[in-house]
């Protein structure tokens, strides 16, 4: 018989006489709570096994070393498993980054918009630019006229006319940028 052969003799008959025990030590640890598939541990036991046959490694006690690479398989299982959570979060924190970079020329636009309308306001004359001024910032005509102190009608007129003449220079801000 081969030395191949032996060693594969020798590992059927480790994994014959030590599987119920290897069974009971992965029961043990209850490693489900954790999300680790038994079978994922038992698969690496016999991995470890399979490595410590092919060694030249001579082992007096089996269970107790057996008992050890479940330990450490276990252990491996967990912290592989944790290492892939963690890698996950980070993906995913940076898809996450990605798509709020996606969102940003949206608010670059917004924030140009802003800009161009405060430009717009600001060309108005004073009276109709400080009316206008209150409504953009959601007063209503009441409080406006409150504010002022004027009559209601001479704080409608200044608010019609300033968003007419805001609507107009809009429009030819707007023609200047699609010009460019």
């Amino acid at each position: 018989m081969s030395t191949v052969q032996q060693r594969e003799k020798e590992f059927e008959l480790l994994l014959n006489r030590f599987s119920n025990f290897v069974k009971g030590q992965i029961q043990k640890f209850n490693v489900q709570k954790y999300g680790v598939d038994p079978d994922d541990v038992a698969q690496e036991v016999r991995i470890k096994l399979w490595k410590l046959v092919n060694g030249e490694k001579s082992i007096v006690n089996y269970a107790s070393y057996i008992r050890k690479i479940v330990i450490s398989s276990a252990i491996d299982q967990i912290r592989k498993l944790k290492r892939d959570e963690m890698i996950y979060q980070v993906e995913r924190q940076k898809q996450i980054s990605e798509r709020d970079i996606l969102y940003k020329p949206e608010s670059l636009r917004d924030e140009a918009l802003r800009e161009i309308v405060g430009q717009a306001v600001e060309s108005l004359m004073e009276s109709r630019r400080n009316v206008v001024k209150l409504y953009l910032l959601n007063m209503s005509l009441e409080e406006i006229t409150l504010y002022y102190g004027w009559s209601a009608h001479k704080t409608r007129n200044l608010l019609y006319r300033g968003l007419s003449d805001l609507k107009k220079v809009l429009k030819k801000t707007e023609t200047n940028h699609e010009d460019q």
